[in-house]
């Protein structure tokens, strides 16, 4: 078989003559030969197999100096060095063979080959290195093209930028190292808005304050975390990471096995709750009419929820209002379920080690009140950056005293 002729190479084995659409069509031609190498090999012979190992390794040798070139390029970015330190790491030949080759492993070697190459294909010049990518998508979010919580596709950034969707996808993985962009576990990237670079601290405050105001007793088992995350309208990953705050500074005690304690004794468990309970019946009140119906109560919970989870900032006085109103509901819906007519118990926190998992599935009454009191007084005294998200997660409260409330009429009847 004819090899690929890349040219002359120099002293590091690429050759620097070729231009860049003789440099691909080099690459392409030579991940058409890997194709017709490897592929299912069932029942293949132990020299077919170490002939096919030479001949994908003869490949990988003559463009094994240009992707350590790219490596080496790619110093000002993490991901695009830890990208092609893994690939030549993947494709390059073992310093000793150990054991008998395998066609599994054939295949393998085949399919790390053809992924370097690809690599190499796509950086080709007039390629945009990593780190120029970078700047220019950090350069976007500063001057305001990229708004604070927009979602960050790197297919449409590539499709802008007219470069390879991996070269945006590393990109934003550096700017994550930065606090430029949130990553979820999923991947998907946003622009990180302003405030939330110790985003874990800040659901750590907020777990305090709902002890102190209360909500949690000294003593008490936590929620499950699922619980935890609806009622404070956060991923799961940064309410464990909250929580391991408040276990290292001792507010938390966490046995194998078992959901986290409130310190027995703690000091500050509970001891807000009247502070916090006069400080929300001096709120102030709206200048109009309010809409208490269940309907109308539904539509606010889910306005303040919707601007929280796409990132919005809505204007501070639309935001104020909405708070207000929230504020009026919750008052509503307390005084109704304090009329005996529409309350048939009350559970009591007292000696109860199960918060919010009551025999029936209910979280009781008063701590459901304290959620409201800690989460109104907290988002009216929020810095402006956090306020949505406090006014998100009193929205949820609110909604669970809406269905609390129409559960126990229910039972009434």
């Amino acid at each position: 078989m004819t090899e690929t002729n890349t040219g002359e190479q120099t002293a590091d084995g690429v050759d620097r003559s070729l231009g860049p659409h003789i440099m691909r069509r080099a690459i392409t031609s030579d991940l058409i030969r890997l194709g017709k190498l490897d592929g299912p090999r069932t029942g293949v012979s132990a020299a077919a197999v170490a002939s096919g190992y030479e001949k994908t390794w003869r490949i990988t040798d003559r463009w094994l100096p240009l992707a350590r070139q790219r490596s080496q390029a790619a110093s000002g970015s993490a991901a695009d060095r830890a990208r092609w330190d893994g690939l030549i790491k993947a494709a390059a030949r073992a310093a000793e063979q150990v054991g008998r080759p395998s066609s599994v492993e054939w295949v393998e070697l085949a399919a790390h080959t053809r992924e370097l190459l690809r690599a190499l294909r796509d950086t080709e010049p007039s390629h945009v290195p990593v780190v120029e990518v970078a700047a220019r998508i950090a350069e976007a979010i500063k001057d305001g093209t990229y708004l604070p919580g927009a979602s960050l596709s790197p297919a449409r950034i590539a499709a802008e930028l007219r470069l390879p969707p991996d070269s945006a996808r590393l990109a934003l993985t550096d700017l994550a190292g930065e606090n430029l962009v949130e990553l979820s576990a999923t991947g998907r990237a946003r622009v990180s808005a302003p405030g939330l670079a110790d985003r874990f601290q800040q659901i750590a405050d907020c777990l305090r304050d709902l002890i102190a105001a209360g909500v949690y007793p000294s003593g008490t088992h936590l929620p499950v975390r699922s619980v935890l995350a609806r009622n404070l309208v956060t991923a799961e990953p940064p309410i464990a990471a909250a929580i391991r705050l408040l276990i290292e500074d001792g507010t938390l005690i966490c046995y194998p096995g078992q959901r986290p304690i409130v310190r027995p004794g703690h000091p500050d468990a509970g001891a807000q709750a009247a502070e916090r309970a006069r400080a929300f019946a001096q709120l102030p009140h709206p200048t109009g009419p309010v809409d208490l119906s269940d309907a109308g109560i539904r539509e606010a919970v889910r306005v303040a929820q919707s601007w929280w989870k796409a990132r919005l900032a809505p204007h501070p006085a639309t935001l104020d209002h909405y708070l207000t109103w929230l504020v009026a509901m919750a008052r509503h819906l307390i005084t109704q379920a304090r009329t005996p007519q529409t309350r048939t118990r009350t559970p009591a926190h007292g000696g109860c080690q199960e918060h919010p998992e009551s025999q029936e599935g209910r979280e009781p009454l008063d701590s459901v009140i304290a959620r409201i009191t800690a989460g109104a007084t907290g988002a009216a005294r929020a810095e402006p950056e956090h306020r949505v998200w406090r006014t998100a997660y009193l929205a949820a409260a609110v909604l669970d005293l809406l269905k609390l409330t129409s559960a126990e009429t229910d039972d009434a009847r």
